[in-house]
């Protein structure tokens, strides 16, 4: 197999792939075989059906496999030999098929990932906006517009539960606000001090993915197909950034988990796993069965990683009330004139 690695920009790296003819007669004889082993013809008993009618009988079959195969293998082989970390599924074009097998796939690679400084940021407390009496009368005027909710909302007793409820919501809205408020001049610091360039095809697959996830909250009822397109290409163009930052906080902390030699336990993923049986439904062997055929197991303890990464800034940011500007402290011992 003679492979060929272009360098592209934006970490984009196209493969050339040539498998030898003799490469390719095995892996024809090996799925021949395969076949032969199940095949039906008529007047041939199961499994012994010839070698040159199992080719004429089922020459598309055995082509499709030959290419997956050949294609998959000098794939992985490839990236296995070459130390490639590609950050998106490989697009594979150019192939030609005769008695040897030529193609090409392109991929994009992570990133390069510098980080200068993540320990000590300064966190300045956000405290959560206070949840006033008018703010409940508010939403609960909103919800008796609803006819579900009009004749619990009456009965006085119902009523000051629901006061209750509508109050507890709000200050829970009112405190992650203020979390993320916080998070946020985190985040501000480590970019300021990260450079992290993303590759230009993981984020547009990003963004089509965050644009698919939006697109679900849209009503398409008696739209036209224009219509929704347009409105689709909107949402898309709106997810770019979102995308791309996105990435850039992922790097980031996947370059902090990698300097801070962060682990996952199988006590966490197990926790982990826990919480999605409660929240789905399911039992946990057959989430663990789920997520393990699916690879999404890998996904799972990234997850956890980059989670776990995320507390390590926050646990060593330092918290703060207010931050004094140059000559505020002195200002404020200053004695009244007299």
């Amino acid at each position: 197999m003679k492979v060929e690695i272009q360098q592209l920009p934006k970490y984009g790296r196209k493969i050339l792939f040539e498998i030898e003819a003799e490469k390719v007669k095995e892996k024809k004889t090996e799925i021949v075989h395969e076949i032969q082993k199940s095949a039906e013809v008529p007047g041939f008993r199961k499994g012994k059906v010839p070698e040159h009618v199992i080719e004429s009988r089922y020459s598309d079959v055995i082509k499709k496999n030959v290419l997956e195969r050949i294609i998959t293998d000098s794939y992985l082989a490839a990236v296995k030999e070459h130390n490639l970390s590609p950050v998106i599924d490989p697009e594979v074009a150019d192939v030609k098929f005769n008695d040897t097998i030529s193609f090409s796939v392109y991929v994009e690679v992570k990133p390069e990932v510098s980080v200068k400084k993540y320990k000590g940021l300064v966190v300045k407390e956000v405290t959560p906006e206070p949840v006033t009496e008018q703010m409940v009368d508010e939403v609960l005027a909103d919800w008796e517009k609803r006819k579900e909710f009009a004749s619990s909302i009456i009965d006085p007793e119902k009523r000051a539960v629901w006061r209750k409820k509508i109050r507890e919501q709000l200050e829970q809205l009112s405190q992650h606000r203020a979390k993320t408020q916080e998070e946020q001049q985190l985040w501000d610091q480590l970019f300021e001090n990260s450079s992290v360039e993303i590759p230009e095809k993981l984020m547009l697959q990003r963004a089509r993915y965050l644009t698919k996830q939006q697109f679900n909250y849209i009503d398409t009822q008696n739209k036209t197909k224009e219509e929704i397109e347009k409105i689709a290409e909107q949402i898309f163009e709106k997810m770019k950034p979102v995308a791309e930052e996105q990435l850039k906080k992922y790097f980031i902390l996947e370059k902090i988990a990698e300097m801070e030699n962060v682990q996952v336990t199988e006590e966490e993923i197990e926790q982990a796993i826990k919480k999605i049986s409660l929240t789905s439904g399911e039992d946990y062997q057959q989430v663990t069965k789920r997520l393990t055929d699916s690879g999404k197991i890998y996904d799972l303890k990234d997850d956890i990683k980059i989670e776990k990464t995320f507390a390590l800034v926050k646990n060593s940011a330092q918290n703060i009330k207010k931050i004094l500007l140059p000559g505020e402290e002195n200002h404020e011992h200053k004695k009244p004139l007299l």
